[in-house]
């Protein structure tokens, strides 16, 4: 998305505004500079280096400083769109995430560490994920999705059933909403996001060794790469499905990404590629001018950029090595 494009706004002074605010906040981002001070800077300084680049607090809690930087994000991207069923989505999708995290815990027994920012208690879905909590304290779509993943699991007996149940209730959830907007961006972004999800999911299942049938209702409908294509990789050997993606939209590089992470036995070459396709777009796109396009685009670019500084964050305190970080931060900055 190119948040400097000129601005074309008729009759409409509040989207001027919003623009204005966005591209103002946008110029100010974490450049290649910053990061690179991040990715030098000794553990136990980091939280002092980020308070310097804006994160308030942080050298007495990074973590907690880099939550309220997303926190200030939703909050801006929540009072200056007139579409709430999009900017919703932020913080829906922290739900989903903690909806998995709590059925695990109750099904494996441990205590999670959930996430914050999400419009649903963590502790009431906890609680409803163990049998204790009161069903109205949960929206009936996450219920819903709770107990479906709980059901996928007990019938395939493995910890991704969860993930994938969740992952494509929300991602149901994301995709027609975006698709509802009858924007170009917003419909474009979701058929990528949903391909990276669906791509994603069946290659855990093959790589797993388990049968994709009892997954595909929770493939996600409308992206580039149709679900049918995706069920048809249960009939081919595993090295032999990055040669069936040459022909999706995303071309050899698609196909060398895939072949990697088989090779590797990983997930982190097909990572990449999907999360830089992602990126670009978001950087790149120079067909809407002005609106709604422009918040959600500031909104995923900013959340991307604060997901990369915890992560570095996290390796730098445990140690790792700094071009091992540099591997494993997808973001364009860094």
């Amino acid at each position: 998305m190119n948040l400097n494009a000129p601005l074309v706004v008729p009759g409409d002074a509040r989207y001027a505004y919003a623009t204005g605010m966005v591209r103002g906040k946008w110029a100010n981002r974490l450049g290649k500079a910053e990061f690179a001070r991040l990715l030098d800077a000794d553990p136990d300084e980091i939280g002092k280096l980020l308070s310097e680049l804006g994160f308030a607090g942080a050298d007495s809690d990074p973590e907690a400083a880099i939550a309220a930087e997303w926190e200030r994000t939703i909050e801006l991207a929540e009072s200056l769109s007139q579409d709430r069923a999009i900017t919703d989505l932020f913080r829906m999708s922290t739900d989903f995430t903690n909806a998995a995290l709590a059925v695990k815990a109750a099904t494996f027994d441990f205590t999670p560490t959930y996430l914050p920012n999400g419009s649903v208690s963590a502790e009431e879905m906890a609680a409803f994920a163990s049998g204790e909590g009161r069903d109205e304290s949960i929206p009936q779509d996450l219920r819903d999705a709770m107990r479906e993943a709980k059901g996928l699991f007990e019938k395939t007996q493995t910890p991704l059933a969860i993930d994938i149940a969740l992952d494509g209730h929300f991602g149901k959830i994301f995709v027609a909403r975006m698709s509802a907007s009858r924007r170009e961006f917003l419909v474009r972004y979701a058929r990528m996001w949903a391909d990276i999800q669906n791509l994603t999911s069946c290659l855990r299942i093959r790589a797993a060794g388990l049968d994709i049938a009892p997954f595909e209702g929770y493939f996600i409908d409308g992206g580039y790469i149709e679900k049918a294509e995706l069920s048809s990789f249960q009939e081919i050997e595993l090295d032999a499905i990055p040669a069936r993606l040459v022909f999706s939209p995303y071309g050899k590089p698609l196909a060398d990404a895939v072949a990697e992470s088989i090779r590797e036995e990983n997930f982190e070459p097909l990572a990449t590629f999907l999360e830089t396709q992602i990126e670009d777009f978001l950087r790149t796109n120079v067909y809407v001018s002005f609106g709604l396009e422009v918040l959600v685009a500031y909104a995923l670019l900013k959340r991307r950029e604060i997901r990369a500084v915890g992560a570095i964050l996290r390796m730098k305190r445990a140690k790792i090595d700094k071009k091992r970080i540099e591997e494993r931060v997808r973001y364009g900055d860094v």
